[in-house]
């Protein structure tokens, strides 16, 4: 009895914690000296800047989703069933970037590609690399803990003893195994991309538009308007959560299926 209601008095601080700042926001963002309006939401989707920045935020972080997956996905896969030490190597290096501040990274790319036959500072096109890199140890573990969840390996050996393919025993197992993992990584690399303020800043100094620097001047420009911004901001992040909950509940009702 005491530790259910340990458990439900933890829950609820987590929940009033996380629900209360959230609230606040949203009603700062609606409110307009006594009265609430959505008039800075209409605002919001009605200019071109925010239109821009929008687009420009999703496309980059849609090519770094699919970075994030071309460069860590096979390398990943051929470690745990091939090369352990790779992949523990792959492990280690992945938790450098995950203690390391933005701004360092940011200033590493300026000044790396400063120069020529790179110089590619000041433009978007550093942008995804950046983010893919960035976040490379959440994506990683995510893959990791669907191989290591279902160890693959075993399943492997059984395909190859029974005949089949190196192709079957990868795209109706492995690849299988790993789309939960490959899914949660991506929404996090996503996440990363959208709110990423740091690395565009000092990569493009500015002059790409995307949804936090157009948030940044908002909040100068407009307190209520920039709050708006991150109302918008967090429903988009809440939203790819629960569409990644939503798919893995679909996959599991039909792997339960079809064990049935």
């Amino acid at each position: 009895m005491l530790h259910k209601l340990l458990t439900r008095a933890i829950l609820a601080v987590f929940l009033i914690g996380m629900v209360i700042p959230v609230l606040g926001l949203l009603i700062f963002s609606i409110d307009n000296q006594g009265l609430f309006t959505l008039q800075n939401y209409s605002a919001l989707f009605s200019d071109p800047s925010f239109q821009q920045a929008l687009v420009n935020s999703i496309g980059i972080s849609l090519t770094s989703v699919a970075l994030a997956i071309v460069l860590f996905t096979p390398p990943l896969w051929y470690g745990y069933l091939f090369n352990p030490r790779m992949m523990r190597v792959m492990e280690g290096l992945s938790f450098i970037t995950f203690v390391l501040p933005a701004v360092v990274l940011g200033l590493a790319y300026v000044q790396f590609f400063s120069n020529p036959p790179f110089a590619l500072a000041g433009t978007p096109t550093l942008l995804p690399f950046a983010f893919a890199l960035f976040g490379m140890p959440y994506y990683i573990q995510a893959v990791l803990n669907r191989l290591r969840h279902t160890d693959v390996r075993i399943y492997h050996e059984a395909v190859q003893s029974l005949g089949g393919s190196a192709w079957t025993s990868f795209w109706r197992i492995q690849f299988q195994a790993m789309a939960p993992g490959i899914l949660i990584g991506s929404i996090l690399v996503f996440s990363i991309g959208m709110g990423e303020f740091t690395i565009t800043q000092l990569t493009t100094g500015g002059s790409f538009m995307t949804l936090p620097i157009y948030l940044q001047v908002g909040f100068q420009n407009n307190p209520l308007t920039g709050a708006a911004m991150a109302v918008i901001g967090m429903g988009i992040a809440i939203g790819g959560v629960f569409v990644t909950l939503f798919a893995l509940s679909r996959r599991n009702r039909g792997v339960r299926d079809a064990a049935h």
